[in-house]
């Protein structure tokens, strides 16, 4: 009967170290994601508004800039603010005609899914001016093809006048 029991008891202990649960080791893994960056483009290449007869009254020019583009890869919610300046369009000789007399609108605004950005008309790009403002909640681009607008005064002398319109992102 001892014999018995040993031999029971040695088949409890075999089957209990056969199921016993297989050695573990866990290793804890990760990755980091960083914030990218703000940034904005814009046309680099000369852009011409147009051309009209010199004449004594005052008139109006109106041209597309190009596309211009921010793009916000900091991820998260975000927000930021695109804004303008322009120069004076200056000729090769006489006066300028001021900053002032620009006007710029962003017209329509195509956006990334995870974006809402509005359009804000500018009438006088003497100082930085803002022309449109986006809210995001993760990586996202809005792109524009603003439409700038130039009072031309009366009796301006016949030339080619040149300005150049600064964009930034905030």
């Amino acid at each position: 009967m001892i014999r018995k029991l040993l031999l029971l008891a040695g088949t409890a202990v075999a089957f209990t170290a056969a199921t016993a649960l297989p050695a573990v080791a866990a290793t804890p893994v990760s990755f980091t994601l960083t914030a990218g960056a703000l940034s904005i483009s814009a046309p680099t290449a000369a852009v011409s508004l147009g051309s009209q007869v010199a004449s004594t009254i005052s008139s109006t020019l109106n041209g597309q800039l190009g596309i211009v583009t921010v793009t916000d890869q900091r991820g998260g919610t975000t927000a930021w603010t695109a804004s303008v300046i322009s120069t004076a369009f200056t000729p090769t000789a006489g006066p300028a005609d001021p900053a002032a007399n620009v006007s710029y609108g962003a017209g329509l605004i195509t956006v990334s899914p995870t974006v809402v950005a509005t359009g804000i008309a500018a009438v006088d790009l003497t100082g930085v001016s803002t022309v449109v403002t986006g809210a995001s909640t993760g990586i996202s681009t809005a792109s524009w093809n603003p439409t700038i607008s130039v009072i031309v005064p009366a009796n301006f002398a016949p030339g080619v006048y040149t300005a150049t319109i600064t964009h930034s992102v905030a």
